[in-house]
């Protein structure tokens, strides 16, 4: 990770079956501006090409998400405009599809709440002298409202052995699970409900950083901190 005093950026190799299929950028510049960058790698990038960048743009009282990708043929840019941490307006260029049995979004679930870049940063990556892991957020992405939650069931050292990671000390062990509120079809909910990421954190000059996240679907996928 590099740190300074204005910004930070976290780079990580995404590896699944042991092969690096994806790239993922995160940076924040000044408390005001959070990207990311999302690019497959590797032989994925021949099968299943995927591109992806997000930024969020932070005002006083209001903030302005736009996330990008292009997979394939297909593409879409949505953004979303907050002010006090509700939605004032919402676009998808092209327009999403309507779908059946779509869980309706209230308006309530559009108030407190904030962009998926902001959720990750304020969950994942404002970590300081202290690790904190009982926090979590309601987070809207343009097309659905859920809860991202991060807790600590044990502050248990780990060892994670990997040639990849390049922190060897003992790491603490959170994770972030999701919890659908709106906007989602029905039949997921189970599986989105199931959905988590245990992230390892270690201590570096009295700041915790996140240098290896794991999950497992289908496959295991990996995230090492450059």
């Amino acid at each position: 990770a590099t740190q300074t005093v204005s910004a930070s950026e976290y780079h990580y190799d995404v590896y699944g079956l042991n092969i690096r299929f994806m790239e993922i950028k995160f940076s924040n510049t000044k408390n005001e501006k959070l990207t990311t960058d999302i690019e497959s790698k590797s032989l994925l990038s021949y099968f299943y090409d995927f591109k992806g960048s997000g930024i969020v743009e932070q005002k006083p009282n209001q903030a302005i998400y736009e996330f990008s990708y292009q997979k394939k043929e297909k593409s879409r840019t949505t953004t979303v405009v907050l002010k006090d941490q509700a939605v004032i307006n919402n676009f998808s260029n092209p327009p999403r599809k309507e779908k059946k049995d779509i869980v309706p979004v209230t308006k309530e679930d559009l108030k407190n709440v904030v962009d998926p870049l902001t959720a990750v940063q304020q969950l994942i990556f404002d970590q300081n002298k202290k690790l904190n892991c009982n926090k979590q957020k309601k987070v809207f992405d343009g097309a659905n409202v859920f809860y991202l939650k991060l807790s600590q069931v044990d502050t248990d050292p780990y060892i994670i052995d990997s040639p990849k990671l390049i922190y060897q000390e003992p790491m603490q062990k959170c994770k972030l699970t999701y919890q659908t509120i709106s906007g989602h079809e029905l039949e997921d909910e189970a599986k989105a409900n199931k959905m988590y990421v245990d992230i390892f954190y270690g201590e570096k000059n009295k700041m915790f950083y996140p240098y290896f996240l794991t999950t497992k679907s289908k496959i295991t996928v990996e995230m090492f901190l450059k």
